[in-house]
């Protein structure tokens, strides 16, 4: 390396220590310095490896840190790293008469890391496995002198060390230098020996104070997103060529290409920069890369090579986490090739000459089964709507996949492991996944009805991984139906298997359990997928009933199998566990709900040293009246809410007295400072469910009423007012942290009381949330910055870690959505949505909502939800539903403002237009004037987003030749009677040259828009000229964004439009209704053509009548 270079490391590594934002801005500005002056040659390459060790360093010291300073964030040094990129992505799209250099090659790989760094993880300090980073520098010997009264233990936080003294420092006078300096260092080059001679130094030699750096600074600097600054429009173009580049041309498998375009692909997904790679990821899917990279994976191979890793991995991966613009058009562009594909796979890993393949060579074949895994992942993904399983109809797939099962060392291998991310587990669960996904489609149900599946499922009856118990247990109650209806089924089953995996599993399982234990454990996995009937209900009914009445002779175990079946009918729909409610309720009415609290019981289960327990610190008779039974009351008590709430709710404010009497001592004051310890903890954790109890019943504005005489206010207040409630760092003790969630979102449900909020605003409840919404919990944040929202409605203008308020705001309304209350964790959501109606005039806040993934989507939810029936909806709800409208509608509309992305996202989805048509007709004054103001925005939006489907053109240009329409250039001399607009889909040619040819011949001058660059220019031209326009409807047309750009145009200059269904059962809706007008659609597709022709004819001689 040269000098400069060696140099170089010794200036970056004090940075990496103790770096402050003055010196970070000093070095990056003479390393500018040193860049602009340089002079370069073919030779030379300076310049690429000091921004190479820039990046190598940077991504990973403690620099990191200072990022998010606006001096950072908008120090031109980015502006370099990211050119640089792009000039090395504009190479690598030509290495086959340019190939790149070793420096170049190190360079590329080093700025991609550390561009996705900074983008990644919003440049905020990383906590490691073993704790946190320390600030403080230590000495090279480690034990304390123990006769240096300078130290302070405080700050050292170590013992004395006093029987064994430091021999290395005994004899060390206390006034001796420390043995490493810990004072900050700035080398200057220009003392080094022997340095080559530069004509421009790297780091200047004088030192800048952090005063005189920041007076160089403007005041009003622009808040900048490092993936703006990286992700610009000219980059996505180069970085699309080089992933079109991979699906054309092949390089060496462990090429630098395939890692860097790997990491900036996986960066993109997690930025939701994805609608722009989705046809160059589709490509590298089709291309022959994909089908052939599976056959280069050789036995005994450790990992995947790069290249097999992108096309095996992250292209697959891409497009099942991801929701594209162009979602089903999925199906029709992969399905095909997957299936095709599918065959050569599964004839390399499983040859057929083989009679009987052994355990030594699926060990060999790990990764192989690996890859195999990640391909069948995406068939499951396919086959989950009945549009892809058609693909399947005509193919032996079940063949296919019957061959896997087959495999009798597979499943001995796959019953030997517990472990679902094991290949063997992964490649049989994912089999009968898209065995049980196809079978959906009747043609396939009636063929895996005719097979064998009983050998299999006794062969796996042995394994003990509840994956493959989950999908056998699935496919055998499908193939026992005698037919199949529900064509979005298989969605549904991918959420239950999702939820299934989430469920905690076990650490430790005892071999010699009690039969009657393993039979009660094997009844409750039977009853997760089984359909409830009316025993199981009566006779859950009667146990839960006898638990009310009875204590003394119920056993700990009894407790735990009526808490788990209870558990399990919590999660089923309220229609059918009802009955279940009136035993549940006599349970909380019971006596014995207060006597648990009176006396606190521990579990006599094993416990674990030096490990505090939580909820399972509390004996299993706690667990059940604390939780279980609340936990039901709290899902199923909807249409009871106010008979159950003036009864159970009003005697649950008469316990609240004697409870918090008994244990909030233990959390203020001077016990709330002492350590603690289990029976503490389990106190602490009776505490939070009695007071979530509270929080259910303040959802009635009746019981809100009531706490008004009571004292409970202040005592909460005196909780979150005592300052053992965090320790310096701003944590809270996980026991409280519990109590501290529930009793501020207690306190945020009252605060909707007038009277209420008076008081809380007098009893400085303000000041609270302010120390509050800094703690490291972000469920405290979250409840206390919306508390702060209710006290003022200036504290929007100060939101704290905006980034985690909106994922923590987003996961609430989604989940809250999914409610039939329409609440979630005692917070309903038409408070939650007004309170973020205030949030959002906080533009920092609203990039951050449009920047996660569920953003904009939960707010279009909040818009989809309709009234109930009739039936069963009262005034209440109704009000509800329309405040939630309300509030969601001005919260988009505030949305729709920030740029292109979130107009394309609203566009894109049909159920919210036509939402939003109808709320923009509704009786509600603002409603309107917002749902108005937003179809506004929508049809005003830019006439095309032309530079985002450059790919897309090329393809279009592509196609020139297969024209059946021969299309020709707008000519005003001409005088044209009409318009034709088509996509460029080869049924839809076809039909729509037909219509052409026949009005050609009825002596009809019809103009055909040129396809290619201008396309889009021509037809407006056209347009202009208010000629009818005759549009050939689709989902290829919905889904083009150049014919929709017509169409749209075409509705804005008022021009006729006549609209003709070109490809069968296609349902116009959404965005593309809206601007036809909900005209009469002709179907050319229904009967015969002839007919839909003169129905054609019929309709031009109208439209120039009228005009």
């Amino acid at each position: 390396m040269d000098l400069s270079l060696k140099e170089y490391n010794s200036l970056i590594r004090p940075l990496g220590r103790t770096a402050s934002v003055s010196e970070l801005n000093l070095f990056f500005n003479n390393t500018i310095s040193y860049l602009k002056n340089l002079v370069y040659s073919n030779e030379k390459h300076d310049g690429l490896d000091i921004l190479t060790n820039i990046c190598d360093d940077l991504a990973c010291v403690r620099a990191i840190q200072l990022y998010d300073h606006p001096i950072i964030r908008n120090h031109p040094i980015f502006i370099y790293i990211g050119r640089t990129l792009e000039v090395l992505l504009m190479k690598s799209n030509h290495l086959r008469s340019i190939p790149m250099k070793k420096c170049e090659e190190n360079c590329f790989y080093s700025v991609s890391y550390f561009i996705a760094q900074l983008c990644l993880y919003h440049n905020e300090p990383i906590q490691t496995f073993y704790g946190s980073f320390s600030n403080e520098s230590f000495s090279v010997t480690d034990k304390i002198n123990i006769r240096d009264e300078s130290i302070n233990e405080n700050n050292r936080k170590s013992n004395k060390i006093s029987d064994k003294p430091n021999l290395k420092i005994t004899c060390i006078p206390p006034s001796a230098p420390e043995a490493r300096s810990t004072n900050k260092i700035l080398f200057d080059i220009t003392d080094t020996p022997k340095k080559r001679l530069f004509s421009n130094e790297i780091i200047s030699p004088l030192i800048e104070t952090e005063e005189i750096i920041e007076s160089k600074i403007p005041s009003n600097l622009p808040s900048k997103r490092y993936q703006d600054v990286f992700f610009t429009t000219s980059f996505l173009n180069k970085f699309i060529r080089s992933i079109d580049d991979l699906s054309r041309n092949e390089y060496s498998s462990y090429h630098v290409k395939y890692k860097v375009i790997d990491r900036l692909v996986r960066l993109c997904s997690k930025l939701n920069i994805i609608n722009e790679l989705f046809d160059s990821i589709i490509s590298c899917l089709c291309s022959k890369f994909y089908q052939q990279i599976f056959l280069t994976i050789e036995p005994e191979q450790i990992r995947l090579s790069p290249k097999q890793l992108f096309f095996i991995y992250q292209c697959t991966q891409f497009i099942i986490q991801n929701q594209f613009q162009q979602q089903e058009q999925i199906p029709n562009l992969l399905c095909q090739t997957m299936i095709n594909t599918t065959k050569i796979i599964i004839e390399y890993i499983f040859p057929m000459n083989d009679d009987e393949l052994n355990s030594i060579y699926f060990h060999q074949q790990d990764i192989a089964l690996y890859a195999l895994n990640c391909h069948l992942e995406l068939l499951n993904y396919l086959s989950l709507t009945s549009n892809g399983r058609r693909y399947f109809l005509q193919t032996n797939i079940i063949d296919l996949t019957m061959n896997i099962l087959q495999q009798d060392q597979l499943i001995v291998n796959a019953c030997e492991h517990e472990e679902l991310f094991h290949s063997d587990i992964a490649v049989i669960v994912h089999t009968i996944m898209l065995l049980y996904n196809l079978a959906y489609e009747k043609q396939i149900f009636l063929i895996l009805k005719k097979r064998d599946f009983l050998n299999i499922y006794f062969k796996l009856k042995s394994s003990n991984d509840k994956s493959i118990k989950f999908v056998c247990k699935t496919l055998s109650s499908i193939l026992n139906q005698d037919q199949i209806h529900e064509e979005n089924e298989p969605m549904k089953l991918k959420q239950a298997y999702i939820k299934h995996l989430e469920e905690p599993t076990e650490k430790s399982k005892d071999k010699t359990v009690p039969d009657i234990v393993r039979i009660t454990r094997e009844r409750d996995d039977n009853i997760k997928l089984a359909i409830l009937n009316e025993t199981y209900i009566t006779n859950l009914s009667r146990d839960v009933e006898e638990l009310s009445r009875n204590e003394s002779s119920i056993s700990p175990a009894k407790y735990k199998s009526i808490g788990q079946r209870v558990r399990v009918v919590t999660k089923q729909e309220t229609k059918e566990v009802e009955s279940l409610l009136d035993p549940i309720l006599k349970c909380l009415n019971s006596s014995f709900y207060l006597k648990i609290f009176e006396n606190i019981e521990l579990s006599h289960g094993k416990v674990i040293s030096g490990i505090i327990q939580t909820n399972r610190s509390l004996a299993t008779k706690h667990i059940f009246f604390m939780r279980e039974c609340p936990e039901f009351l709290f899902r199923h008590d909807y249409k009871r809410r106010k008979e159950i709430a003036n009864s159970l709710g009003r005697k649950m404010l008469e316990h609240t007295k004697t409870i918090f009497n008994q244990h909030l001592s233990i959390l203020i004051g001077e016990e709330g400072k002492q350590p603690v310890d289990e029976m503490k903890a389990a106190r602490m954790i009776a505490l939070s469910y009695h007071i979530k109890v509270l929080n259910h019943f303040t959802l009635i504005r009746s019981i809100r009423k009531e706490f008004l005489s009571l004292s409970i206010i202040e005592q909460i207040l005196k909780i979150l007012q005592d300052r053992s409630l965090t320790d310096r760092d701003q944590i809270v003790n996980e026991a409280k942290t519990a109590v501290v969630e529930q009793s501020l979102i207690l306190l945020y449900s009252l605060g909707q009381e007038k009277e209420i909020i008076g008081i809380l605003r007098k009893k400085n409840l303000f000041d609270i949330c302010l120390k509050l919404r800094i703690v490291k919990d972000r469920i405290i944040r979250f409840v206390s910055q919306i508390l702060l929202t209710l006290l003022d409605k200036d504290a929007h203008k100060h939101i704290h870690e905006p980034h985690s308020l909106s994922k923590t705001c987003i996961e609430y309304i989604d989940k809250a959505v999914k409610e039939t209350r329409k609440s979630y964790q005692g917070i309903k959501l038409h408070r939650l949505l007004k309170n973020l109606e205030i949030m959002t005039v906080n533009d920092t806040f609203i990039e951050c909502l449009l920047e996660a993934k569920q953003g904009i989507t939960v707010f279009i939810k909040c818009i989809c939800i309709k009234y109930f029936d009739e039936k069963d909806s009262d005034s209440e709800n109704k009000e509800m539903i329309s405040r939630i409208h309300n509030s969601a509608v001005s919260i988009i509309w505030r949305i729709s403002s920030y740029g292109p992305k979130p107009i394309s996202k609203l566009k894109a989805n049909d159920l919210f237009i036509d939402q939003i048509l109808i709320l923009s007709k509704g009786k509600t004054e603002n409603t309107k004037r917002a749902a108005n103001g937003i179809i506004w925005r929508l049809g005003n939006e830019d006439k095309i987003r032309f530079e985002k489907s450059q790919k897309k053109r090329n393809q279009e240009n592509k196609t020139d030749d297969d024209q059946v329409i021969e299309p020709e250039e707008w000519d005003e001399s001409i005088p044209y009677d009409l318009l034709i607009s088509y996509s460029n889909k080869t049924n839809d040619k076809i039909i729509s040259g037909k219509i052409y040819n026949r009005l050609i011949t009825k002596g009809y001058r019809v103009y055909s828009e040129k396809s290619g660059q201008n396309r889009f220019e021509l037809m407006q031209k056209a347009i202009d000229s208010k000629k009818p326009i005759l549009v050939c409807l689709s989902s290829a047309y919905r889904a083009s964004t150049v014919c929709m750009a017509e169409v749209e145009y075409a509705s804005k200059q008022s021009s006729p439009i006549i609209s003709v269904i070109v490809e069968a059962k296609y349902d116009v809706q959404g965005w593309l209704k809206h601007l036809i007008g909900g005209k009469k659609t002709i179907d050319v597709t229904q009967k015969k053509f002839d007919e839909g022709f003169i129905n054609i004819l019929e309709e031009i001689e109208k439209t120039n009548s009228s005009n």
